[in-house]
C-alpha cells in the first residue's frame, strides 16, 4: 500500500526554499597527504583537520558551494584498494561529475599511477599541483603546460580562488593536443635525505625525540613557574571577578548560587585550563604539522610489532593524547578487522586533553610542582595501551604510508589548528559542561518534594551515596567524588567542573586517595563521543566489552594504588 502525503502550500515553499539540489559533483581525489582537505577548505571556506602525515582524512566529507557539491575524500593509492577508508574513495571518484585529482610535486611519479586509473575512468579530470615550491627548493622542475600535454587532462599549479572560479564557470578545461614524454615536464631533483629526516628516520632517535617533546610539553603546561600555570592563576582570577561583579547585583540567593556556583565555578573552572590545553594542542600540532608524528610511524614500525601493533598505531596514539574520539576514527584505514579493533580498545588508556584538568584538579592541593606528577600518570596510560595490546589477539597490520620529508611547520597552519581545537574545547564547555554543570546543581539544591535545602540534603546527595560504597576502598567517603566521577562517563571535563562547582574548597582527599582516584580516571571508560566512536568502527558489541575491562581495570588499579600508598 502506499501512502501519498501533500504538503501544504507554506511548507512547499520553505522545503523549497531550504533544500539545495547540487548541479555539479566534484570530488578532490589523490594520494595521502597530496595537500586534498587543504585545497578543500580553500575551495568551500572549510575547517576541516589537516596534518602532515598519513590517513587525517578518514571519510568524505561534503559542502555545497554555489551549486556545486564539494567532496574530499580519503587518500587512495590506486582502485585496488587497501582499507575501508580507500574503498570509500574510490566510491566517490566514480559517481563524481568532475575530479580534481590532487597530486604531490614532491611524489609526482608515485602519484601519476593513481591519476592513469581516474583518467580511464573517462570521468571529466583535472590535475592539481601542490607542494611545487618544495620541488624548486630541492633542485626539481614541473612544467604544468607540458605534463598537461602528457596526460592529455587539464594539469593547474594556481591559487584555489582561481581553481574555484574555473570549476564554478560551468566550462570543462581542455588539454593541449599532442605528446610530451614525462622526463621533458618534470624533474624530480635531489632525492638524497638530508640529515635532519635520516635522525628521525632512526627508531631510536624518533622514539627519544617524541618522548622528550612530551615531556616538555607538560613541562610548560604544568610547572608553576611556566606560561601554563601562570596564564591559568589570570584566567582564574579573571572569572573570580567576573562572578563578584555578576553577583553583586543580584538578590535571589539561589540565583547567585547559580551563577556563582553552577555556571562560573562549574563551567567557568574547567574554561580557566584553556590556557594549558592550548599549549597541550600546540606541542602536537607542531609534531604533527612537521612531519614527525609520520617519521615516527615509519622509525617505529617494528618497535610497535612487538607489542602486537604496528607503526601505523603511532599516528592513533599520538591523536589519542588530544582527543580519543578522533583517535579511534583514524583506525578506519586499517584493512586488518582484528588489528583495528585491539587498536581501538587501547586508545582509551592513553590519556586526552579533557584529563588535563581532571588530573590537575585533584593533584594541584597536594603537589606545589604537579608536572612530575602528571607526567608519571600521562605514560603509566601510554604503557597500560602497549600492555593491553600485547595480551589481545589477533592479526597484524602492515604499514603502508609515504613518509613525509621533516619540515619547518607554517605558521598559518599551526595557528588554524590551534585556533580549531580551542574553539571546540570552549564549546564543548559551553554545551555539555555548562548543561550538566546547571543539572548538578538543580540536582544538588532541591529535595525529592521540590524544596530548596542543603547540598547533603538533595536528590544528588541520595542518588550518589548509593554508588559511594564503590568508592570506599580508594579511600573515598564524600558522595561528591563519587558523583563526579559518574560525570566523567558523558565528558571528562564535567569531572573538573563537578568538583568546582560542588567542593570549592578542594577534595580533601589525602596523597594516597588522590593517587586512586586519578588511577581510576586513567583507566575508566573514555567519553561518550569516544563510546559513539567506536561503535561506529568496531560494532557495540566489542565496544561494551572494552567498556567492561575498562571499567574492572579502573577500579581494581585505584583500590591497588590506595593500598600501596595507604601508609605514606
Amino acid at each position: 500500500m502506499k501512502i501519498f502525503t501533500k504538503l501544504s502550500p507554506k511548507i512547499a515553499r520553505k522545503t523549497a526554499k531550504t533544500s539545495t539540489i547540487p548541479k555539479k559533483k566534484v570530488v578532490l581525489a589523490g594520494n595521502p597527504n597530496a595537500g586534498k582537505t587543504t585545497l578543500f577548505n580553500a575551495l568551500t571556506k572549510s575547517n576541516l583537520r589537516t596534518g602532515n602525515f598519513h590517513g587525517v582524512t578518514t571519510s568524505p566529507s561534503r559542502k555545497i558551494s554555489k551549486g556545486t557539491e564539494f567532496v574530499d575524500v580519503p587518500g587512495a593509492y590506486a582502485f585496488r584498494t587497501y582499507s575501508m577508508e580507500e574503498r570509500s574513495a574510490i566510491d566517490e571518484i566514480k559517481s563524481a561529475d568532475l575530479v580534481v585529482n590532487v597530486v604531490d610535486a614532491l611524489t609526482l611519479e608515485n602519484s601519476l599511477n593513481l591519476t592513469r586509473q581516474i583518467i580511464a575512468l573517462g570521468t571529466p579530470t583535472v590535475v592539481y599541483v601542490t607542494k611545487r615550491a618544495s620541488l624548486e627548493k630541492r633542485g626539481g622542475k614541473l612544467d604544468a603546460e607540458k605534463l598537461s600535454v602528457h596526460l592529455g587532462v587539464p594539469v593547474f599549479d594556481c591559487p584555489p580562488k582561481k581553481l574555484k572560479k574555473i570549476i564554478e564557470s560551468g566550462n570543462q578545461p581542455k588539454a593541449d593536443g599532442g605528446s610530451c614524454p614525462l622526463s621533458v615536464a618534470y624533474s624530480a631533483g635531489n632525492l638524497r635525505v638530508s640529515k635532519t629526516d635520516r635522525l628521525f628516520y632512526n627508531r631510536y632517535f624518533a622514539l627519544g625525540f617524541f618522548i622528550l617533546s612530551i615531556v616538555a610539553m607538560f613541562f610548560f603546561a604544568f610547572h608553576p613557574l611556566m606560561a601554563g600555570a601562570f596564564l591559568k592563576g589570570l584566567t582564574e582570577s579573571a572569572i573570580e571577578r567576573l562572578s563578584g561583579l555578576i553577583t553583586s547585583r543580584m538578590q535571589n540567593e539561589a540565583v547567585i548560587s547559580l551563577v556563582s556556583e553552577g555556571i562560573l565555578g562549574g563551567a567557568g573552572g574547567v574554561l580557566s585550563f584553556i590556557p594549558q590545553i592550548c599549549i597541550l594542542y600546540l606541542f602536537l600540532t607542531l609534531l604533527d604539522e612537521s612531519g614527525i608524528t609520520s617519521a615516527l610511524a615509519f622509525a617505529t614500525d617494528g618497535l610497535f610489532e612487538k607489542a602486537n601493533l604496528s607503526g601505523r598505531a603511532a599516528f592513533s596514539l599520538v591523536s589519542g593524547f588530544g582527543c580519543t574520539a578522533a583517535a579511534i576514527l583514524t583506525t578506519r584505514g586499517y584493512s586488518t578487522p582484528s588489528a583495528q579493533k585491539r587498536t581501538v580498545a587501547v586508545l582509551p588508556f592513553v590519556p586526552c586533553g579533557a584529563k588535563l584538568p581532571v588530573f590537575l584538579t585533584f593533584l594541584s592541593p597536594l603537589f606545589e610542582n604537579p608536572f612530575p606528577a602528571i607526567t608519571c600518570f600521562y605514560f603509566a596510560g601510554l604503557a597500560a595501551a602497549l600492555l593491553v595490546s600485547l595480551v589481545l589477539k589477533g592479526g597484524n597490520e602492515g604499514l603502508l604510508s609515504e613518509v613525509t620529508p621533516i619540515v619547518l611547520p607554517r605558521f598559518k597552519a599551526v595557528a588554524l589548528k590551534l585556533c580549531f581545537y580551542v574553539k571546540g574545547f570552549i564549546i564543548k564547555v559551553a554545551g555539555i559542561v555548562m548543561l550538566f554543570s546547571v543539572g548538578s546543581w538543580v540536582f544538588s539544591h532541591f529535595s525529592f518534594a521540590f524544596a530548596y535545602v542543603e547540598a547533603d540534603e538533595s536528590m544528588l546527595a541520595a542518588f550518589s551515596r548509593i554508588i559511594l560504597p564503590l568508592f570506599y576502598p580508594m579511600g573515598v567517603t564524600d558522595w561528591r567524588l563519587a558523583y563526579a566521577a559518574l560525570c566523567g562517563f558523558a565528558a571528562k571535563e564535567n569531572v573538573a567542573a563537578a568538583i568546582a562547582m560542588l567542593m570549592p574548597l578542594g577534595t580533601g582527599l589525602n596523597l594516597s586517595a588522590t593517587l586512586a582516584m586519578c588511577t581510576f580516571m586513567l583507566f575508566c571508560p573514555a567519553c561518550i563521543s569516544a563510546f559513539s566512536a567506536s561503535c561506529k568502527e568496531v560494532g557495540l558489541k566489542f565496544t561494551l566489552k572494552c567498556a567492561v575491562l575498562q571499567l574492572v581495570l579502573a577500579f581494581a588499579g585505584g583500590y591497588l594504588v590506595r593500598l600501596i600508598f595507604y601508609w605514606v
